[in-house]
């Protein structure tokens, strides 16, 4: 058996293999896979390829019944969508560019001939298979304009013309897959194509409906030349007569699949034809098998990642970390000297990271705490900013201001975790910082580049509120609330030392979580209202300590528990049981002991460098309407970028809220608002009245002139935002107040004042995916809003969440009375899937009631993605089943 890793960094074998030219012997050893074991004797020819060139011409791809279905879900989709569009813009801009999307691994087919290439797909058929599936849909998005499409897409791309029978397709999959993606080949689409590739079709059906702007006749077609030409694949071609399953297994089931660390190393060292042995055992194997061996071999992806941020900035990202060092590689394959810098830098930069994931090894004690905090609390997003300053105090600066940098590092994340603002953009936030970080004056510049108030790094007042009213235990992960109380802890004089790290050690809820009749009498004790009390405290910080002794707690009445509590060695806790009581006055004062603490713990941001930028209430909307030069207007949807929120919650509160300018706030089309809410009530003109005198033109359909519009970059810049350049010109939506029912505007204005923009855009996200899914709602009538989006199936409605203002219900007592959700296990696999998100823990006792989550999980992308495929799932499901 030979094994590639004999021949690791071998090139000159390898560039003979493949013939000579640097690109092609290049291809060869970038996927080369040290570790895999070939078939003696085995060939294998590997050259870059587009899908147009891999797919070309009369030929079938067969996969194999060894194979796994096509599986690919929401998540991968998503990924790679997000990847075209970037390619599409970068086309559009003039600047064309290729994404590396992975490799193809093929095996002749039995019915190889001279009239029809035939091969197995041996690895790969995932995204060929998706690549497939979007002409498809390119196809029928294009037809609908011109039925030309589809024969233009069909011959040459998706069929062999001449071919009778299975032959036609040039993608042929598994016996399970064929159906549908015949269907889906043929546009049978109110056929069969259903399944997990009828489910990738409409994804994208879905997503070229998002992007087809009418004002660029050419951005479908750009999507489709991204498709088929700039997503660069590499294609593995083996000999005939070697077992195609035996290769399989090789690349799928020895547990060393292909990984962009295997692509870089191989292209490291065809790149050191002479020096490649000697670099490799003084360099590349020392820290390759140290990571690898402590950390896994995801520690050496994450390397790659870290470096290419540290080199490139907020270009880098993480799927394109073998091209990104390709690149640089590039730059430097001439000079072997060069190449080897470059090796012996990735192995210092190796030892920063193994710091990282072990704090232990660091001598300084600050740094070894905050890095140690840092780790457990999992901050991967900061490593490339921890990187840069621990690469700086190797070339000098002091280890003290490396830790107080750190020090803001920690903060930043804690005090955004309390105050609960999402985790969304923390890349881009710590890129940018990387690159900042340039001199020995890292800790200032730290605080001063994460302080903008677009960063929402909260100030003490802040944090203190957060603090007092913020339900906490449904902050952050659980192991990041732990953290926190720890940190509080050690600030408490010790007593007896109590390991706090234990696993014993666990939150406790002073006031319980289920309000018993106990606790109602000593919460209304002072004339308050208990339910009342409970609801808005019971997870504040005030109200939660640390305890080994939690589920022997429970529900017990606060005399019977300040007894027990009184055992405990945590000095924290023991305060608490100084208390006679435990009622609103007292959580209270110790929330705003605790805020003292913290702020003494965690510095906050450097108040001169916020400036005027977003915030999370909506305070930003009103700035941006106050800006609205006289004599233009704007629309609900540009309003809703520049305040980081959802069209509709936005045009919803500027309807129902005295505003400055509101009549300069129009429909998409440029219809005004027939009734505007007023700061002036004694004015009674009509918006267009104002606006006509403002010098806006109407057309006779009363749409005013498009080119007095302000879009989001307009008004970002006219409030002299940071980072204008990140503003796009926003996709108009469809958005009028006017338009809502009653009941629908009650509940986009009580989500908008009760979540704020960042909830109310998330909480959209929902209802707009359900939109493009189902496209219906029921709106409740009670005076709390509801939003339910439901589907009907043979007679019969089936709704898998209410959402309400500030919490998102899951009705399993509904759902109970449903098939097939009447039984229990397919409750519990809705159950299992939505617990996949962090920090969404539905317990299985509640399997027959209606158990919720706050809403303010869904501004975590994590949760988001989590929610909307199983809302996919749940529909899935619906549809699928056979009704009696």
């Amino acid at each position: 058996m030979a094994r590639l890793a004999d021949l690791g960094y071998r090139l000159p074998f390898h560039r003979r293999d493949v013939g000579e030219g640097m690109e092609n012997a290049c291809a060869w050893c970038a996927h080369a896979d040290p570790g895999q074991t070939l078939l003696e004797g085995s060939g294998m020819k590997a050259e870059e390829t587009t899908l147009r060139k891999l797919i070309g011409g009369e030929q079938q791809f067969v996969v194999p019944l060894y194979q796994r279905t096509y599986s690919w879900g929401f998540r991968h989709l998503d990924t790679l969508w997000n990847d075209v569009v970037d390619q599409e813009r970068a086309l559009a801009d003039g600047r064309p560019k290729s994404h590396f999307l992975g490799s193809v691994v093929l095996a002749p087919g039995p019915a190889l001939s001279p009239s029809l290439s035939q091969w197995v797909v041996v690895d790969g058929q995932q995204r060929l298979t998706t690549l497939m599936i979007a002409l498809c849909a390119i196809r029928d998005h294009q037809a609908a304009e011109d039925p030309l499409h589809i024969e233009r897409i069909n011959e040459l791309h998706l069929i062999n013309k001449f071919k009778r029978g299975n032959m036609r397709y040039r993608l042929l999959p598994t016996q399970v897959d064929r159906s549908a993606m015949i269907a889906c080949i043929e546009g049978d689409h109110d056929g069969q194509t259903s399944g997990a590739i009828g489910d990738a079709y409409r994804f994208f059906r879905a997503r070229l409906i998002d992007i087809d702007a009418p004002a660029d006749p050419h951005d479908v077609s750009r999507i489709e030349e991204v498709v088929l030409d700039h997503l660069a694949l590499v294609q593995i071609v083996v000999e005939k007569g070697d077992n195609a399953f035996r290769i399989f297994e090789s690349l799928n089931n020895t547990g060393l699949p292909l990984s962009p660390v295997d692509l870089i190393r191989n292209y490291v060292f065809m790149c050191l034809p002479t020096r490649g042995e000697e670099v490799y055992r003084k360099y590349w194997y020392p820290f390759q098998e140290r990571l690898r061996s402590e950390h896994g071999t995801k520690a050496l992806e994450t390397l790659m990642y870290q470096v290419l941020v540290l080199d490139r900035g907020e270009e880098a990202t993480y799927a394109d970390a073998y091209l990104g060092h390709q690149e640089i590689l590039r730059e430097a394959s001439s000079d072997e000297a060069e190449v080897e810098a470059y090796v012996a830098e990735l192995a210092r930069r190796a030892r920063h990271l193994e710091v990282i994931l072990s704090p232990t090894k660091e001598a300084h004690e600050p740094t070894r705490d905050h890095l140690a905090f840092l780790n457990e609390w999992r901050a991967t997003t900061a490593y490339p900013a921890i990187m840069r300053l621990l690469e700086l105090r190797e070339d000098g600066v002091p280890s003290d201001e490396v830790a107080q940098a750190l020090s803001y590092i920690e903060s930043f994340f804690v005090r955004r975790m309390i105050a609960g603002v999402t985790t969304k953009n923390l890349n881009r936030i710590f890129q940018r910082l990387t690159g900042r970080l340039t001199d020995d004056t890292v800790a200032e510049t730290v605080r001063i580049e994460l302080s903008p108030e677009r960063l929402y790094w909260p100030t003490d007042e802040e944090l203190r509120d957060a603090i007092r009213t913020n339900a906490f235990y449904w902050r952050g992960q659980a192991i990041q609330r732990k953290l926190v109380l720890r940190r509080l802890a050690d600030t408490f004089d010790r007593g007896e030392p109590v390991l706090l790290t234990s696993k014993k050690i666990t939150i406790e809820h002073v006031m319980p979580q289920h309000l018993t009749d106990a606790w109602r009498a000593e919460l209304a004790a002072d004339g308050e209202d208990p339910a009342r009390t409970h609801r808005e405290l019971v997870h504040t910080l005030g109200n939660l300590t640390l305890t080994a002794y939690n589920s022997e707690l429970g529900d017990m009445a606060y005399r019977d528990k300040r007894d027990r509590l009184s055992q405990t060695g945590i000095a924290m806790t023991h305060a608490i049981v100084q208390q006679p009581r435990w009622r609103r006055t007292e959580i209270l004062a110790r929330a705003d002991d605790l805020a003292s603490r913290a702020l003494a713990i965690w510095p906050g941001p450097d108040e001169q460098s916020r400036g005027t930028s977003p915030r999370r209430d909506w305070t930003l909307l009103h700035d941006a309407m106050a800006a609205i030069p006289s004599g233009t207007w704007t629309t609900y949807t540009e309003l809703a970028q520049v305040a980081g929120s959802a069209p509709m919650p936005v045009a919803v509160h500027v309807s129902t809220t005295p505003l400055p300018n509101a009549h300069r706030v129009l429909t998409n089309d440029g219809t005004p608002p027939e009734e505007i809410t007023r700061p002036d009530e004694a004015n009674t003109r009509t918006a267009r009245e104002v606006l006509t005198e403002e010098g806006i033109d109407f057309d006779e359909q009363g749409h005013a002139d498009l080119n007095k519009r302000v879009n989001a970059v307009e008004l970002a810049d006219l409030l002299d935002l940071p980072d204008v350049a990140e503003f796009s010109t926003s996709e108009l939506q469809d958005v009028d107040p006017a338009s809502l029912t009653e009941h629908q505007h009650r509940f986009h204005r009580q989500l908008a004042e009760r979540g704020g923009p960042d909830i109310s855009r998330a909480v959209s996200d929902v209802i707009g995916w359900w939109t493009k899914l189902a496209g219906t709602f029921w709106y409740g009538t009670s005076a709390t809003g509801r939003c339910t989006p439901y589907l009907k199936h043979d007679g019969t409605d089936y709704w898998m969440l209410n959402i309400y203002p500030e919490v998102t219900e899951v009705p399993f007592r509904s759902l109970k009375r449903r098939t097939p959700f009447d039984d229990p296990q397919m409750r519990g696999e809705l159950r299992r899937r939505l617990n996949q998100a962090p920090q969404i823990e539905i317990p299985e006792a509640k399997l027959d009631l209606f158990p919720s989550f706050p809403n303010s999980l869904l501004t975590d992308p994590a949760v988001l993605d989590v929610v909307i495929s199983t809302l996919h799932w749940f529909i899935d499901r619906v549809q699928r089943q056979e009704l009696a």
